[in-house]
């Protein structure tokens, strides 16, 4: 590992977004929006294709605009990588695919259960069954078709082909990604193009593409159980399916799936070792047809193949979409993965499976596509806590969700975040952005080192599965999520090991064993009901030789989903733990090796990641805490002399630690949210540290001096409306919205929005998106739009109304008509005024404040204000007491703080324990404290009236979510509380 590439990491190693490509695109605005992109601390960006594109995809104006985005790429030394649809899920390359015929669509085999045996040119098979008292089918036998006699349940196999007329996939449907001539179509489509116009870029400016949420669900009728059904006794299920699937079961398993149908779907017959042998089938073709297939085409054409497949994050959601997802991986060059909306565990199994294959087959690099559906609010605080999250279990590159070309109607609230220039951290994006450059490039040296193997069950989901009863696959996925869960509990980091993959690149090296480039010495099996022959093999032989087995109850009793005695007599070398008991696991792992021992984290808030680079150690450590500091003593094996690299700031300093029992130990104190990189090199530690001791403080208290940065605004998001004579009561501006759409094409309609005036504003905009498609009236008087420029966005558009607002009730009328793409979004008036919100849209322009309260500024005339704000205040001492101070805050509302003492700028603040060294600023006699608060888009953009606040998971309906609304302003606080100076005595060296 380089210092100098820590210090100042190239751009393969910054983050890359998702550039939302979603309206009519312009050529030089593109060249200046990648341009702003890379200034903000980003390494470049997708190209991705998204809703509200405008500019025909893949046609000659999409491939100027990225010709645009590329020669500007190329100009900055950064990367413009592909991206293969239109939106998601990849595959029918926005419609042109499935527009080919019925044989490339989607296609699905459906049971169809009724009183007859249907015939017809689709079905498949018939069958009929008994049923016992109970309700459960006694058994099945083949049916003719035709067929119906009374005492009998008749099933009907169909295969089902995905009709047209699906508005996501531009009027067509889903594709058949288990069929590789379909695949190759899409290639054709989706990829060729690039490579044959831009091909002196590929492999350099253009490093590779990305893939989004291929699936074997999506189009597929009837995939879960509705009870009770509408119509029949039973309702149609369906399963994945594809014409070459019952020969493709044939080579693979030396039998018809044919005559075995009903075992899909009912526990009739050997119906796990079928279901076992169908899903195993499913994922091979999948992945042969799609991943291995693109994979190679872009190995040929030096693209580097990335992406994440669908519902990754648990047992039953991978089995549904990809049959299971870590086999993929093997066909990746950079494996990746998603992680949506505001939390972090949910993603444990999603990390881990992914960063598993990528370390056991050699892969530098593990892709997350993250940040989405997180709104507008998260500060780099919370960036940094997901980030963190991601980056201790795997994860070595950001792909940011999402940086929109355009904010015109809905496109805004596309399952952002939203990093677009308006938010007003952006210039000041660099801070967080590098940060995790910095650990992208150590984390991506060497070699991760675990020593435990968990054999991952997906064999047994899909023994189990069937859609009559997804609750197994379900409460066998929280067995496996308590059981990876307990682990990092007790800083027990561990690997992922797929049977498939296993198969191929695993073998025993004497009391190890070993998957690709990884070796592990302990091996757990968790709770499971079945395990593939190769691996049990692989078990045999690795028990016999010493090596550490763990099993956790439920044990398997099957191989390839048959019983089998060698199960019994491999388990009896086991190490078992009985029950789901943290201090019985903990027990059963008394052995095992540990390379890193963490002491002060009972809760097992701190995770580690370590890696082996050469003859040094990288560890990694973060505290997924939000609340909690944790001052831990950290051990890791071997005599080292630790560094401190800090990540923030790029600075490198020693640490003190101590040897005992064959290990370094070093103290570090991480305040929630907070990590350490560690950098352990040969030799012997320093063992000097200093300590400070608190010697005094300064509360600083009372009202600050507020000044306004950037103009203020007054959101008009309530109307009443017009669709013939008189108007509607105040409604929510959506609300009105859908009832006016809802009388068709060419309705006309007005718009009347009424806000207060308590005093005139010196200054005041009307801010409309798309004025000229509509006429506007002004307390009684027609308004000829008179352009003033753009404000957040060039769609968001301003005129001049100072002198015709009043003081009082002013009414904003619009007049339009409802056209084929119908959006009408909320209005602005925009200025130099302050803003009280009040209930239903009742909202006023009052006089500004010059003094007022720090805690919450929404409260003191800025509630809907996206910018910065300055606030001073005068701080006597008098005397300087302690020879170390800072700044801190007890809580901070607001993106970052960026202090000024004495007209010196101190730093920026913007994580726990909001602090800043403010040594050598002060003076006795008085001081001038300057905070500059900046925040988010969150209370402008919202949503705003949601009862949650901000939702985990925010989506475009949140925004207008019926049974969540408030007509309350639900806004977030901006400001900051509890500001003491606290004053350090330095300790002598110990």
């Amino acid at each position: 590992m380089k210092r100098e590439l820590f210090v100042e990491p190239p751009n393969e190693f910054r983050g890359v977004p998702f550039w939302s490509i979603n309206d009519v695109l312009d050529p030089d605005e593109i060249r200046e929006q990648f341009k702003r992109m890379v200034e903000a601390g980003f390494g470049g960006a997708f190209f991705h294709a998204r809703e509200g594109l405008a500019t025909p995809f893949l046609g000659e104006d999409w491939f100027k605009a990225f010709k645009a985005a590329l020669e500007e790429a190329r100009r900055a030394k950064a990367y413009l990588w592909l991206y293969d649809e239109l939106r998601w899920p990849s595959g029918f390359a926005g419609g042109i695919v499935p527009a080919r015929g019925p044989d490339w669509r989607a296609k699905a085999i459906v049971m169809i259960v009724s009183d007859r045996a249907f015939e017809g040119e689709e079905v498949i098979a018939t069958f009929r069954c008994k049923l016992d008292e109970r309700g459960l089918p006694l058994g099945y036998e083949p049916a003719k078709p035709g067929e119906s006699e009374s005492g009998f349940l008749y099933l009907t196999f169909a295969k089902y082909t995905a009709p047209i007329g699906e508005t996501w996939y531009e009027g067509f449907s889903y594709v058949d990604l288990l069929n590789a001539r379909v695949v190759k179509e899409f290639i054709e489509v989706a990829y060729r193009p690039y490579v044959e116009r831009f091909r002196e870029e590929i492999g350099k400016t253009i490093p590779g593409v990305f893939t989004d949420e291929p699936n074997i669900e999506a189009s597929r009728p009837a995939r879960s159980i509705t009870m009770p059904p509408r119509g029949p006794r039973v309702p149609p299920l369906s399963l994945p399916w594809t014409d070459e699937l019952p020969r493709k079961f044939q080579e693979l398993n030396g039998y018809d799936i044919i005559p075995r149908l009903p075992e899909l779907f009912l526990d009739v017959g050997d119906y796990l070792k079928t279901r076992y042998d169908f899903w195993r089938t499913v994922t091979i073709m999948f992945v042969e047809a799609f991943s291995k297939q693109i994979f190679e085409w872009c190995e040929k054409c030096r693209l580097k193949f990335t992406g994440h497949y669908l519902s990754e994050d648990s047992l039953l959601g991978q089995l549904r979409s990809s049959g299971a997802v870590m086999p993929h991986y093997e066909y990746q060059h950079i494996p990746g993965i998603d992680h949506l909306g505001m939390h972090i565990w949910g993603t444990l199994l999603t990390v881990k499976q992914v960063a598993s294959v990528a370390n056991q087959l050699g892969k530098d690099r593990v892709l997350c596509e993250t940040y989405g559906c997180i709104g507008n609010y998260p500060t780099f605080a919370d960036r940094k806590w997901i980030g963190d999250f991601l980056y201790a279990l795997g994860v070595n590159m950001l792909n940011h969700h999402l940086v929109p070309y355009s904010l015109r109607g809905r496109r805004k609230r596309d399952y952002g975040l939203n990093l677009h220039w308006a938010q007003p951290w952006w210039r000041h994006n660099r801070l967080i952005e590098d940060h995790f450059a910095r650990l992208s490039y150590a984390l991506s040296r060497g070699v991760r080192v675990t020593k435990i193997l968990v054999i991952h069950p997906i064999g047994s989901a899909w023994a189990l599965y069937t859609p009559l009863n997804e609750a197994r696959v379900a409460q066998l996925n929280d067995k496996l999520m308590w059981l990876l869960r307990a682990l990092l509990k007790l800083h027990l980091d561990f690997e992922l090991g797929d049977e498939l993959l296993m198969a191929k690149y695993a073998e025993v090296r004497g009391a190890s064993l070993k998957v690709g480039r990884a070796v592990y010495d302990v091996v757990i099996v968790p709770p499971s009901i079945t395990l593939s022959s190769t691996t049990v093999k692989l078990l045999e032989e690795y028990a016999s030789r010493g090596g550490m087995l763990v099993a956790v109850e439920q044990l398997p009793s099957r191989v390839d989903g048959l019983p089998d005695k060698r199960i019994k007599e491999l388990f009896e070398r086991a190490v078992l733990v009985k029950e789901l008991d943290i201090r019985e696991l903990e027990r059963a792992l008394k052995r095992a090796p540990k390379p890193v021992i963490i002491k002060g984290d009972p809760g097992g808030d701190v995770l580690y990641h370590l890696r082996r680079d050469g003859d040094m150690m990288i560890l990694f450590l973060a505290n997924t805490s939000r609340h909690e500091c944790h001052e831990v003593e950290v051990g890791v094996e071997g005599s080292w002399a630790p560094e401190l690299w800090n990540t923030l700031t790029g600075e490198i300093s020693s640490m003190s630690a101590s040897i005992k029992e064959g290990r370094t130990w070093v103290r570090v104190r991480l305040p929630p949210i907070g990590s350490a990189l560690i950098v352990l090199r040969p030799g012997q530690p320093v063992r000097a540290q200093r300590e400070l001791k608190k010697v005094g403080e300064i509360e600083v208290m009372g009202e600050w001096r507020i000044r306004r940065l950037d103009p203020n605004v007054l959101v008009l998001d309530y109307c009443r409306y017009s669709i013939g004579e008189g108007f509607s009561d105040v409604l929510p501006l959506w609300k009105a919205w859908r009832e006016i759409v809802r009388r068709g094409v060419g309705t006309p309609f007005t718009l009347r929005f009424e806000f207060e005036c308590q005093v005139r504003p010196s200054k005041a905009l009307l801010v409309v998106e798309n004025p000229r498609a509509y006429r506007f009236r002004l307390n009684g008087r027609d308004l000829d739009w008179v352009d003033a420029g753009s404000w957040l966005d060039p769609s968001f558009r301003m005129m001049e109304v100072t002198e015709l607002l009043r003081e009082g009730q002013n009414i904003v009328e619009v007049e339009g008509v409802v056209g084929l793409e119908p959006e009408f979004e909320n209005i602005y008036i925009v200025g130099e005024f302050g803003v009280e919100a009040g209930y239903r849209g009742l909202v006023r322009i009052v006089r500004e404040k010059e003094y007022g309260k720090a805690e919450n500024l929404c409260e003191e005339g800025y509630p809907f204000y996206a910018g910065r704000v300055e606030l001073r205040k005068e701080v006597p001492l008098s005397r300087l007491t302690g020879h170390r101070a800072f700044l801190r805050f007890e809580e901070l509302n607001a993106a970052l703080a960026i202090v000024y003492v004495n007209g010196v700028k101190a730093g920026e603040v913007f994580l726990p324990p909001y602090e800043v060294e403010v040594t050598g600023l002060l003076r006795s006699g008085t001081n001038e404290l300057r905070i500059i608060l900046v925040n988010t888009l969150r209370n402008l953009l919202g949503p705003l009236h949601h009862k949650a606040v901000d939702p985990p998971f925010i989506s475009p309906e949140t925004f207008a979510e019926e049974a969540s609304w408030t007509d309350q302003y639900v806004l977030r606080p901006f400001g900051f509380r509890g500001v003491k100076i606290e004053f350090y005595k330095v300790l002598s060296n110990s």
